[in-house]
């Protein structure tokens, strides 16, 4: 048998296979090696062969040549012969008649195998008569065998196996360069190995983006560069420097030759197959060519050609190149000039994309050629960029680490400015004092104002002046807006707490077109200011406006990078459910703000979602929860009485307050609120219902003075917004609780934007009309509201006025339920359940469902039948397990109201 193919195919481990398996089967075997021997000496070793007594004589004399003997179990049976890299065709012509007077001497079967590394001609195809009868002995069966490249299947199988996952398009260019040689193959995937793989998106290996592939790997692809001109070479050359694709703008400023002059070049080495063109830059044609010509530059020329492209896109201000990642590049190669000038560059980057300059200088930071100064610089870039991620806690930590550093005593304060502002951020309110302190030594007026808006939004603070004034509030159109928007989004809250609606929303609109993540001298005032101003059209009912304008914010957010900032756009997003009356949305939307300001740790930012939550759960008859959320709103005195983010903090206390302890303790608390200087506009601002359901709960608690304060309140405002007609009909409501003209107040009905305040209206008529009917039609359509909006607490209040008028409706479900476990317990069993798992006796849990205590103690009676418990303790036991158990499904462990596979009239 011959076997021919090209060096590297595994001829050679043809043959040891072959071998293997004849010493399996009994057989004599004696394996030699031609390479390097010449006709003359082939034929000597072969009539050694003839010549000597035994095989084992003939291994030992020739051991240098014997690459393995194993003699056989039988001294009779047959002998395998294998030749291997018989070289040349009169060789292996020779070696044919040779091999068979051996088998003659020897007596026994011989099998002989011979590999020859030529290929490209077949033997057997000659005119030679007399070579052609060698082969034609009938002693002799000759069997040609041809190995043959890899396809392409087996190559990726290959591939797979050593990569541990299917190979993608780039790594199988790779392989390619082995021409389905297995030889060549098995180095190139380990050089790739070697230098990286990561799992790409479609699950198929990928080259890691900065791994090097070794020698041995991109040693094959230096072929390709044979035969190039020298000018086309040194562009190659450059253009490997500057990465797998590079513009032809940039490789003419590192070759200081026009973009026309490189054409020629271009083509000659897309002819070779070094380069491939799209339409917007130039690629090597894998990363295999692509190693192969870097490796060939040396570092130091790496370094400062990288630098000098780096220099020159800075100069010339090129937006489809930056300059800074050349130099860092450059540093990396420890180009020490790269390295001095790439602060000043990635300062540059920070006032058009903060994000990628924060992680740039995060890189820049783990060189160790970078001085004192150049680290400050890069230390500020880099928490600066973060924040306006709103990545908080990797901003904390970012500047303990850079407070550790040996820093001068003036950089050290430039630094630690920035963490009581942090700490404003994650929703420390104490930081605000500190903040206040390190801000008022401060020369920049920017510091100030923006500490002071922070501050301000957290801290219990006495507004000694007007902002417009203390700040130096002008026109746009006399200063430049970038430098007056932290001004204006003060000034917009001053105006707002002043019942100022329509100049609280001018100043905040002027930056309403423009993007909410736009840089402003380093920070991110407008992004405050555009979420302070949806949430202002949200409470004035401009529903569509705010839902257009948080699209816009969450597309720049995205656009930024800046997704810690979302759990600020996931909580106006509830805020606004909320009020239209879709309460599971508004808990999901909630819930998820939570999440992402527990991830990034904006502590300040998660404000809204707990109030949110705390309202809906006041809602939904959910207790339990509801106290939960308002734990982490605190004191509404320790949060800023402007409103703000914390408006509804403010009023999820309150409702708080009437749910738990009742009217007296909600009035008291509003009285308190307005003593310590929260405005009566800031509070009654919050949403149209506001001043009716203070009215009413005054009323409630036989405080008829404090509803009259606030009807005064609710009139001012509306007289001084008249073209603002929700405010008017807050202000009418409100007035006809205290004794006004029903007629009057349906003619304004209308106005009301948002079921859960239309509800209140109709259940506020239902109660005052004496016509039966009228009242029942009234009431009826109250409690279908607020059923729609997911108020059930409301609409079982609603549903007791009904029965005090001989109306009694179903309002519960046939539902398949077993005999026993939480699952056989009906929804109003749940409600009382939670009730009276959050320590109320059965009187108050009556008051909080609207039913009567002996009603309650028999809904009681058959939970404990159904849960076969027999006391309080047991089943406050069980509802407390349930709750752990649904906190551990929604990831944040205030999130307990997020709709699960529970009951969907109770959600917990």
């Amino acid at each position: 048998m011959i076997i021919s193919g090209d060096q590297g195919l595994g001829k050679t481990r043809f043959l040891e296979s072959a071998s293997q398996y004849s010493v399996k089967a009994g057989l004599e075997v004696i394996r030699l090696k031609a390479s390097g021997l010449s006709v003359i000496s082939l034929r000597c070793l072969l009539d050694d062969l003839l010549d000597a007594p035994t095989l084992e004589r003939f291994a030992d004399r020739w051991s240098d040549w014997v690459d393995f003997y194993h003699p056989g179990d039988n001294a009779k049976g047959p002998v395998l012969l294998a030749l291997d890299d018989v070289d040349g065709f009169g060789s292996t012509m020779w070696a044919v008649p040779a091999v068979r007077s051996v088998g003659r001497r020897l007596g026994r079967p011989l099998v002989v195998l011979m590999s020859c590394t030529h290929d490209s001609r077949d033997w057997f195809q000659t005119d030679d008569d007399s070579q052609a009868q060698q082969l034609t002995d009938s002693t002799v069966a000759v069997v040609r065998c041809r190995l043959l490249p890899l396809p392409r299947e087996a190559i990726e199988q290959i591939a797979a196996e050593a990569l541990g996952m299917r190979p993608s398009r780039e790594i199988m260019d790779i392989c390619s360069h082995a021409g389905g040689v297995p030889a060549r193959l098995m180095p190139l995937l380990d050089g790739v190995i070697e230098a990286g793989v990561i799992q790409g998106a479609d699950g198929a290996a990928r080259l890691a983006p900065k791994g090097v592939l070794p020698p041995q790997a991109w040693s094959l692809a230096l072929a390709q560069f044979t035969g190039l001109s020298s000018g086309t070479r040194q562009m190659v050359d450059v253009g490997s420097v500057l990465g797998r694709s590079f513009s032809l703008r940039t490789l003419s400023f590192a070759l200081g030759r026009t973009e026309l002059n490189l054409l020629p070049s271009i083509r000659e080495a897309r002819d070779a197959g070094v380069l491939v063109e799209d339409d917007s830059c130039v690629s090597f044609t894998d990363a295999l060519v692509w190693h192969a010509a870097r490796e060939n530059v040396p570092i130091p020329v790496r370094g400062a050609i990288l630098r000098e492209v780096g220099r020159r896109l800075l100069i010339t201000g090129e937006t489809d190149a930056f300059g800074d990642e050349y130099l860092l590049r450059a540093a990396r190669l420890g180009d020490r000039l790269a390295a001095a000038g790439l602060p000043d560059a990635l300062m540059r980057r920070a006032k058009t994309d903060p994000v990628t300059a924060a992680e740039l200088a995060a890189q820049a930071l783990q060189l160790p050629l970078m001085g004192k100064e150049a680290q400050l610089g890069l230390w500020q870039i880099r928490v600066d960029g973060l924040i306006f991620s709103g990545r908080v806690v990797d901003a904390m930590e970012c500047l303990a680490n850079a407070l550790e550093q040996p820093l001068e005593p003036e950089a050290v304060d430039v630094l630690r400015i920035r963490l009581p502002l942090l700490q404003v951020f994650s929703g420390n309110v104490e930081a605000a004092a500190e903040l206040h302190r390190l801000l008022e030594r401060s020369d920049s007026p920017h510091a100030q104002e923006w500490g002071t808006l922070l501050a301000d939004r957290l801290s219990h603070r006495t507004r000694d002046a007007c902002l417009e004034q203390r700040f130096g509030l002008k026109p746009a159109s006399r200063t430049h807006p970038d430098e007056l928007t932290g001004r204006r989004l003060l000034g917009s809250s001053q105006a707002w707490c002043d019942g100022r609606v329509q100049r609280s929303l001018d100043l905040l609109g002027e930056d309403a077109g423009a993007s909410a993540m736009r840089i402003c001298n380093g920070q991110i005032p407008p992004f405050l200011t555009r979420v302070t101003r949806i949430q202002y059209l949200v409470s004035l009912r401009q529903f569509a406006d705010a839902e257009t304008e948080l699209r816009a914010v969450v597309a720049d957010i995205e656009e930024h990078g800046s997704h810690g900032w979302r759990a600020a756009t996931e909580s106006l997003r509830a805020l606004l459910a909320l009020e239209q009356g879709d309460t599971e949305t508004a808990v999901e939307a909630a819930t998820a703000g939570l999440d992402l300001a527990e991830r990034y740790g904006a502590g300040m930012l998660a404000l809204l979602a707990h109030a949110v939550l705390t309202i809906a759960s006041l809602r939904r008859m959910q207790l339990l929860s509801a106290r939960k959320h308002t734990e982490m709103l605190g004191d509404p005195l320790s949060i800023d009485r402007s409103g703000g983010v914390t408006q509804p903090a403010l009023w999820a206390v309150l409702m708080m307050a009437e749910a738990n302890d009742g009217p007296r303790a909600a009035t008291a608390l509003a009285e308190r609120l307005l003593s310590e200087r929260v405005t009566p506009c800031a509070m009654l601002l919050f949403a149209p219902y506001a001043a009716p359901w203070l009215v009413r709960t005054a009323l409630a608690a036989e405080r008829p003075e404090f509803a009259a304060r606030t009807v005064a309140a609710a009139q001012s405002l509306a007289e001084g917004n008249r073209n603002w007609p929700v405010l008017a009909a807050a202000a009418d409501h409100a007035r006809w609780l205290l004794g006004g003209d029903a007629n009057a107040l349906q003619l304004t009905a209308d106005l009301h934007r948002d079921p859960w305040a239309r509800a209140q209206l109709e259940e506020d008529l239902g109660r005052a009309t004496e016509d039966r009917n009228i009242a029942v039609r009234h009431l009826q359509r109250a409690a279908q509201t607020y059923a729609r909006a997911g108020a059930s607490r409301d609409a079982a209040r609603v549903r007791q006025s009904l029965r005090s008028q001989g109306v009694r409706r179903r309002h519960w479900k046939n539902a398949s339920r077993p005999d026993t476990g939480w699952a056989a317990l009906t929804d109003t069993e749940r409600a009382v359940a939670h009730l009276v798992a959050a320590g109320m006796t059965n009187r108050q849990a009556a008051q909080q469902m609207f039913l009567s205590p002996h009603t309650v103690n028999f809904h009681l009676r058959n939970i404990y039948r159904k849960l076969e418990i027999a006391s309080r303790v047991n089943l406050a036991a069980i509802v407390t397990t349930r709750r752990e158990g649904v906190q551990g499904v929604s990831r944040n462990y205030w999130s307990s109201d997020q709709p699960l596979p529970l009951d969907a009239a109770s959600g917990e």
